[in-house]
């Protein structure tokens, strides 16, 4: 999962989307059902976090980058996420 969630443009030029639940920093449970990989200001591997971004079918951003533990992601396009 990790591997791909650091995938962000397939060969074809297009962004990797997919869906993701996971718990934010204030505890609310958050699913994305289309959703990007994005880069966070800091090194995201000392962190252990990742930043999504939801976005639109064609690939349009919306809102903002969320950062996430990769501890606290429950789901990745569909499948329960077990570490």
């Amino acid at each position: 999962m990790l591997k791909e969630l650091d995938i962000k443009w397939l060969p074809n030029g297009n962004r990797m989307i997919f869906n993701i639940k996971f718990v934010d920093k204030s505890g609310k449970v958050r699913f994305f059902p289309l959703a990007v990989c994005r880069g966070l200001r800091y090194n995201m591997s000392i962190a252990r976090q990742r930043g999504i971004q939801p976005c639109k079918e064609n690939g349009d951003l919306l809102d903002h980058v969320y950062p996430v533990g990769i501890d606290n992601i429950l789901q990745y396009n569909g499948m329960e996420v077990i570490l």
